[in-house]
């Protein structure tokens, strides 16, 4: 099994979740196959025929973009910063878990860094 990418950060309020995932291609492409194969969505590309590929350019050229799209049950809003792709999902609350449960086959959660107490100081 190849190694799991990361996601960086995940939250939900109200009837959407957000993700935070670093900004690679091949996060674009797991989404993706995700959307399509979970879901039969096709938000991002066309996953079954990947030469009619109109939306997916090169991630590193997309800073400060805000892509959308949306079916009568879900919709992905996907906004490309400098160094992340952050991801928002409104849709049911099953539906959200069953992203959820697709998304954690091909990514982790980074383990928290161990914070050393300060030293005291003595006056």
């Amino acid at each position: 099994m190849k190694k799991k990418l990361i996601l960086r950060s995940i939250g939900n309020n109200g009837n959407y979740n957000y993700y935070v995932f670093d900004k690679k291609q091949s996060v674009l492409e797991i989404l993706n196959k995700i959307f399509a194969l979970d879901f039969d969505l096709y938000l991002i590309t066309n996953y079954d025929n990947p030469s009619k590929n109109k939306k997916m350019n090169d991630v590193r050229k997309r800073t400060d973009v805000h892509f959308s799209d949306f079916d009568k049950n879900i919709r992905a809003d996907f906004f490309y910063g400098r160094k992340k792709i952050f991801l928002m999902i409104h849709c049911s609350e099953t539906s959200r878990l069953k992203f959820n449960d697709a998304l954690f086959k091909y990514f982790t959660m980074p383990k928290p860094k161990k914070i050393k107490p300060k030293r005291r100081i003595k006056w």
